[in-house]
């Protein structure tokens, strides 16, 4: 774009312009010089990096209007009215980024002679903003340099020229980097990264999606759809972050809780806490064993380990039984069902979720496409293994329990639990297994208790809002399914009181309990 108009008033032109420039250093400096060396006054400008790494929308002043003809000419042979959107892994620590405002002339040049300065000193500008109308001598510029050092040394260099300007940021302070203007959203992306992962870790993960263009693609479509949607989006960050550090908890850093086992009938319940994904519950019956659900595909090796060290014997997982197809839950399945056989029952809508890498298929919710992304990143990064044959619950509504379809039921040593479909609030494919015999629910995502959540759960999860806001395809009908669910455990709890009995809560997160803790 360049546009111009004349001031009928007086003999001066205003033009104004939006180009696209590579995102590297000098490159500014060198926008500014063409706008000095045609003594065209700039009046306004604007660059943000993190809101478009090459758009920059300048407007200039001149009383020559073969000037302006000589910019569109010199703008035109370096191909800056091609739209780019070229955003890259640049800035890979805060501790190198610079933020000042700066006292500068309003006359044709002054910017070209900062800008050079930055220049010389290789500075990357990510954040430029000038405004005549504002203050006319005032410039708000944040950069990113080769090294701490060069903070000091620039500073001292713009002290001997005579520059006014205030320190505003650092890198050296502790601030959230969401606040640090110039960071693109993949850098954001990695910085978070950075507070979970080991430095070997986080170059580890670089280094993967730097060497495959569907995975950089996919982050790069990710990071974009993230910005669409503003806190849907960073909570989904948060979650994948948390995906991805589960890569750093193998091995001999492989960790696990384990809740005290129960006896419930005549089976024995064992229930283990991941280092980070869901939960893994283990019935014990007489001759087998049940699986409800399972963490991320990552922890299988760890996970066999684990289940053999409790006196559970892996290869006799006789069935698996998924709540719901997301990673946390399902990554796991089909590295039992290759091993050793184990049967895996899932609803039949999760064969389109898993056939099309999409959490929210066949939902219409907005953030459909950040679903998808983010479906096949966690997929990818926490080997999450689906099993080449699976059986599908029954569709078909029975009768109805506490607002939900009961569309199936099965047994597990002489307790029999019965499948309640969701409405859609979380994921499609979304069921829940009760037993009234054995006084027990598998609520995966829902009715979690808060209070046996790690502080890093809350943090990087975003408890309550990780399952009451953004990762659901429909809110609202999510919270009137956990006033359902709420309801119908406590008039079942009621119930067995008169037996000296209780109902007792298993979440997909944290730690089982009893529902009378339910308000």
């Amino acid at each position: 774009m360049f546009e111009v108009w004349q001031n009928l008033e007086s003999t001066e032109f205003l033009c104004k312009t939006r180009i696209f420039v590579p995102d590297k250093p000098g490159v500014l400096a060198k926008i500014a010089e063409a706008f000095a060396k045609n003594d065209i006054n700039i009046v306004f400008f604007y660059y943000n990096r993190s809101e478009h790494p090459n758009r920059v929308i300048i407007e200039g002043k001149t009383s020559k209007k073969e000037a302006l003809d000589n910019l569109y000419q010199e703008f035109s042979k370096e191909g800056f009215w091609e739209e780019k959107f070229d955003e890259e892994l640049h800035i890979t620590t805060v501790e190198n980024i610079l933020k000042v405002s700066v006292f500068i002339e309003n006359k044709p040049g002054t910017l070209a002679r900062f800008s050079k300065v930055l220049k010389d000193y290789n500075v990357n500008v990510v954040y430029m903003i000038y405004n005549e109308l504002v203050s006319e001598n005032q410039a708000e510029i944040a950069m990113y340099v080769e090294s701490p050092d060069v903070i000091k040394t620039l500073a001292e260099k713009l002290n001997s020229l005579g520059y006014h300007y205030h320190l505003e940021y650092t890198g050296t302070r502790k601030e959230d980097t969401d606040k640090v203007i110039g960071l693109n959203l993949i850098e954001r992306f990695f910085l978070r990264l950075k507070e979970v992962l080991s430095e070997e870790e986080v170059n580890e993960i670089k280094n993967i999606i730097g060497a495959s263009k569907k995975l950089s693609e996919t982050l790069l479509n990710f990071s974009r759809e993230l910005g669409k949607h503003l806190e849907a989006g960073q909570i989904f960050n948060n979650i994948l972050v948390f995906a991805m550090s589960s890569r750093e908890k193998l091995g001999d850093r492989f960790f696990y809780k384990k809740l005290p086992s129960l006896p419930i009938g005549d089976l024995i319940l064992h229930t283990f806490r991941m280092p980070t994904g869901g939960n893994v519950y283990v019935l014990e019956a007489e001759d087998e064993y049940v699986m409800i659900d399972g963490g991320y595909g990552i922890y299988y090796e760890d996970t066999k380990k684990m289940l053999t060290e409790n006196g559970i014997n892996p290869e006799k997982i006789s069935r698996i039984y998924i709540s719901h197809a997301d990673a946390d839950h399902a990554g796991m399945s089909g590295y039992f069902y290759e091993e050793f056989r184990a049967e895996v029952f899932m609803h039949p809508e999760c064969k389109g979720v898993i056939e099309h890498n999409n959490r929210a298929y066949g939902t219409n919710t907005p953030l459909f496409l950040l679903n998808q992304f983010f479906t096949v990143l966690v997929n990818y990064f926490t080997k999450c293994k689906f099993p080449e044959n699976w059986k599908s619950f029954s569709s078909e509504t029975k009768y109805e329990l506490g607002g939900f379809p009961v569309i199936d039921e099965f047994k597990v040593g002489s307790c029999k639990f019965l499948v309640l479909k969701s409405l859609g609030g979380h994921v499609p494919g979304q069921v829940f297994f009760l037993s009234e015999d054995a006084g027990i629910l598998y609520s995966a995502d829902y009715l979690l208790y808060i209070p046996s959540l790690t502080p890093e759960e809350k943090k990087i999860l975003s408890i309550p809002k990780y399952l009451m806001l953004s990762t659901n395809t429909n809110s609202s009908v999510f919270k009137k399914e956990m006033g359902l669910l709420t309801e119908l455990v406590k008039e079942l709890d009621k119930k067995l009181q008169k037996s000296g009995k209780g109902m007792l809560i298993l979440p997909g997160h944290g730690d089982y309990y009893p529902a009378r803790l339910l308000k």
